[in-house]
């Protein structure tokens, strides 16, 4: 007779249990993706946070937050997470590179691959998150206080691969401060550059560059179908994987959104349709930033639409500033904190400053003498690409918000929330597809994955497995 131990009668409970929370959070979503009729569903407070049980972290979190503890500014090695035993995380972690060639430059990204234990993870796509401006696989991996963050309770289920674009990761972090102008992107991770290559490099910085490093990372380290979500400034990668056709095999039509936005020409069909923006004005500003200057992060900034009352830095009383002054500091080290302003202008209606972009690119070349041999026709050809990418061709699409994410969602009058523009925009044009834009309704940001990383990895879990179906 074969025995049972108590051990193994407890992992088999926790895995039922497990079953049926996933059931559970079906129960709550799926009826409401699978309502055709409705523009927007949404999922109320008091379901959505129903939603976080069964993601239990097999160590509670402890080694991972242990490592972030023990290291300046919580910027840890990735690669030591390779050396942690896959039970204690529930996923295996592996920290992988890949150096390529574009510009005649060499660039480096990075991804933190995490392959789930769990038996039903190959039944479902991989997923790859791709940090937006001025982030990086940290925000993702980890809480402002080093807590878990969404994505290692998400691979308690799935496959992941968070993305780190080039630039945004530093070995050990940044030490100089954010305002420092020698702060500035790790575009290669062995080696500082002279500030004429940096400067250089911020002109160039087209999403086709970047593009090109994403797929060498999930051709080489990823298998079977894949989903990419790319969070804020990085949807527009997401849009372009569909122009692949290696990618867009593995894609099958399929998208997954959170805090993504659409198609970078989507701003200014709306405003053909109808009428100027609600962020012009921000939009007018961005236009007149130096292109070889970069966007550093600011308390002001980060205290619009970024701050809110469940981040994990807000004590009662504290202003949304006092929020954002408390979280950038909690950061300063692992968080890089710039964006170069190509991607701002490649993001937005902003396709007017192509030809600007040309200009301050050759002023830019025949000022440092060009020792690159960087051709400039060749960036040409590739800047603005994220205003021409297909809006056809999609099966099954959802878009994932929240109530105080303000730059996707407008709470107060939610029919003209941008992200509702881009869900009918791609109903035009995919009418046979299911289309679909899901809201959690609570006082969530831009920044959910850090503010209930648990309930929103339950959420994303729940929509995965239903554009798996």
């Amino acid at each position: 007779m074969k025995r049972i131990t108590l051990a193994a009668i407890a992992a088999i409970a926790l895995v039922d249990s497990a079953a049926a929370q996933a059931q559970t959070a079906d129960q709550t979503i799926w009826p409401l993706l699978d309502d055709s009729t409705a523009g927007f569903v949404s999922v109320a407070e008091a379901d959505f946070r129903s939603l976080g049980q069964g993601f239990d972290l097999p160590d509670g979190g402890r080694v991972v937050t242990g490592l972030a503890e023990d290291a300046p500014g919580g910027a840890f090695d990735p690669r030591d997470l390779a050396r942690v035993p896959a039970e204690e995380l529930g996923y295996k972690a592996d920290w992988v590179v890949e150096r390529y060639r574009r510009y005649n430059l060499d660039w480096d990204i990075t991804g933190l691959r995490l392959t789930s234990l769990d038996a039903g993870a190959s039944d479902y796509p991989w997923v790859v998150i791709i940090n937006g401006g001025a982030a990086n696989f940290y925000e993702f991996y980890l809480d402002q206080k080093n807590r878990p963050g969404w994505a290692q309770y998400l691979a308690q289920k799935l496959n992941l691969l968070i993305v780190s674009i080039p630039g945004n990761f530093k070995y050990g972090g940044w030490e100089r401060a954010v305002e420092d102008v020698n702060r500035q992107p790790a575009y290669l991770l062995d080696r500082d550059l002279s500030m004429d290559e940096y400067e250089l490099r911020h002109t160039l910085y087209t999403n086709r560059l970047i593009m090109q490093g994403l797929k060498a990372l999930i051709i080489n380290h990823t298998e079977g179908d894949i989903l990419i979500v790319g969070h804020s400034t990085s949807g527009e990668l997401s849009m372009l994987a569909y122009e692949d056709p290696e990618l867009a095999a593995r894609l099958k039509g399929r998208y997954l959104g959170w805090g993504s936005g659409g198609a970078a020409r989507e701003g200014a069909i709306r405003e053909e349709r109808e009428g100027t923006p609600p962020n012009a004005d921000r939009l007018n500003e961005r236009a007149e930033l130096p292109l070889h200057v970069l966007e550093r992060r600011t308390p002001d900034v980060y205290s619009r639409g970024y701050s809110g009352v469940l981040n994990p830095m807000y004590e009662p009383g504290m202003s949304m500033y006092q929020v954002a002054e408390h979280w950038l500091a909690a950061e300063a080290r692992r968080r890089l904190n710039f964006k170069q302003q190509l991607q701002n202008w490649e993001h937005g209606p902003l396709l007017r400053l192509k030809a600007r972009a040309e200009v301050v690119l050759e002023a830019t070349l025949e000022r440092t003498g060009n020792p690159w041999g960087v051709e400039l026709e060749e960036v040409s050809k590739d800047l603005f690409a994220t205003h021409y990418t297909s809006m056809v061709g999609f099966s099954k699409m959802v878009w994932m918000t929240a109530r105080w994410d303000t730059n996707h969602w407008v709470p107060e009058d939610q029919m003209k929330a941008p992200e509702l523009f881009v869900a009918n925009e791609y109903r035009r044009k995919n009418p046979a597809a299911e289309i679909r834009l899901i809201n959690w309704d609570l006082r969530m940001t831009h920044y959910g994955h850090q503010e209930m990383p648990r309930e929103l990895a339950a959420a994303t879990y729940s929509v995965v497995r239903w554009l798996s179906k």
